[in-house]
């Protein structure tokens, strides 16, 4: 297991804005109306997919986020 797990953040616009963040070197995915949602729905996702895999510790998360110059 690695010691960083890599995810990208973007935003969405489609009915209402929400952002979706997913895994670069695992398959997981989660999502949220706010950015702070989504990270909490990041860190829970990451508790369930390691549960039972008995860690000392689970990895540390590092979050790509992209900014448009529309948001910019």
């Amino acid at each position: 297991m690695q010691d960083t797990l890599h995810f990208h953040l973007e935003r969405f616009d489609d009915d209402g804005v929400y952002y979706v963040v997913s895994g670069v070197e695992i398959a997981l995915t989660t999502d949220g109306e706010t950015l702070e949602e989504a990270l909490r729905n990041l860190r829970e996702a990451v508790e369930l997919y390691f549960e039972g895999d008995n860690l000392p510790k689970l990895p540390k998360i590092e979050v790509n986020i992209e900014v448009t110059a529309e948001y910019a």
